[in-house]
């Protein structure tokens, strides 16, 4: 788990003003053997931890309208501004992954199975039915594509490419995707003439635990609050 500073003080900011959204913020279908690494990163843009045991991630693949198996349930304490790693591949076991070999460390969670291509629709869930389709009880609090569609070919198409969120979307789309939220590499776009190159790409276009956002006013009020206390508390 990597960190987009704002501010230390950040965490000092009075509780009862607080808030978190958690957002699909970068999507990635790697161009390596296998279509190697996979990831989906999710930040918390508010100013308040999020328990990702409220959340789960699941992916609908091949322009279905219902996942065909049970989304995964997250664990683990989210800070203000912090970004969550899954990756996906045919191995789990820590520094034995292409997603290691790219980027030097390992994602926050590592999954062997469930995968992604670049067509299919990434879906972020909350409430009772965290493992399930929204009619099992799980409310859809972020949704990368379109629900139905087979996403080849598509403005939204992930396929050996990536998908990051623009900075100044921080907030959870509820289900309704825009396609302006994210900025694409373009299908095909991580391609190159070896591994090595391809490589390259991944490292130069992909940044996996580290997002990038604008803050609202309000929470870079927050940040101005607790630096403010920050300050005394030192004096």
């Amino acid at each position: 788990m990597r960190t987009f500073t704002l501010a230390a003080a950040a965490s000092l900011a009075l509780a009862g003003a607080a808030s978190a959204d958690l957002i699909i913020s970068e999507i990635v279908d790697g161009p390596l053997s296998g279509g190697t690494p996979k990831f989906v990163e999710l930040t918390n843009t508010g100013n308040a931890p999020v328990d990702l045991a409220n959340y789960s991630l699941g992916n609908i693949n091949n322009g279905a309208t219902t996942m065909g198996f049970d989304a995964l349930v997250l664990s683990g304490i989210l800070a203000a501004g912090d970004s969550y790693v899954v990756s996906y591949e045919n191995s789990d076991a820590p520094g034995a992954s292409v997603f290691f070999d790219v980027y030097s460390f390992d994602a926050d969670n590592l999954e062997n199975g469930s995968f992604i291509n670049g067509d299919d629709v990434l879906v972020l869930f909350s409430g009772a039915g965290l493992a399930g389709d929204p009619g099992n009880g799980a409310n859809v609090v972020d949704v990368f594509g379109v629900v139905g569609v087979n996403g080849d070919n598509e403005p939204w198409d992930y396929t050996d490419s990536y998908a990051v969120r623009v900075p100044t979307s921080i907030t959870a789309n509820g289900g309704v995707f825009n396609v302006a939220d994210f900025v694409y590499g373009g299908r095909d776009g991580l391609e190159g003439a070896d591994d090595a190159a391809e490589t390259l790409n991944l490292q130069i276009f992909t940044s996996p635990g580290t997002h990038a956002f604008i803050p609202e006013p309000a929470s870079l009020a927050m940040i101005a609050l607790g630096g403010l206390a920050l300050v005394r508390r030192s004096a």
